[in-house]
This record gives C-alpha cells, sequence and structure tokens, in this order.
C-alpha cells in the first residue's frame, strides 16, 4: 500500500508465549506497519482502545529503528 510518498508494509505478529502472570487486555489492539520513502524506514504502531461503551479511540505511535535497536 502507498500514502502519499510512502510505501506501507504489514508486519507479521510475533507469537510470543503466553505467562500467567501477564494477562492479555481484549480492548487493546495493536497492528505494526514498515513505511519506507527515500531509503528512510519507520515503523507506525497503530493503537485501537476499544471503550466500554464500545466507542475507539485510535492512536498511531511512531518508532524510528535507532530505537527498536537499543538493548534494554
Amino acid at each position: 500500500m502507498k500514502i502519499q510518498d510512502w510505501n506501507l508494509k504489514p508486519l507479521k505478529p510475533r507469537l510470543a508465549e503466553e505467562t500467567a502472570d501477564e494477562p492479555l487486555a481484549e480492548d487493546i489492539y495493536v497492528n505494526t506497519i514498515v513505511a519506507t520513502k527515500d531509503n528512510k524506514r519507520v515503523l507506525l504502531h497503530r493503537v485501537v482502545k476499544v471503550n466500554p461503551d464500545g466507542s475507539e479511540e485510535v492512536f498511531i505511535i511512531k518508532a524510528s529503528p535507532k530505537i527498536i535497536e537499543t538493548n534494554h
């Protein structure tokens, strides 16, 4: 897909093992997209939060590859 001059590709979700200590949220969904333009690469996270009344809040979070390579 292409938006303006950015080429967009969805990332395949990695399946992590579920642990009993961390419950998964049923009201938050995240889709990750790689956007490229002029040999620059940016990761975009589209976060959708479903409120109790059924309405949705959508957030777009930008992460650069340098941030991703940080070892925590």
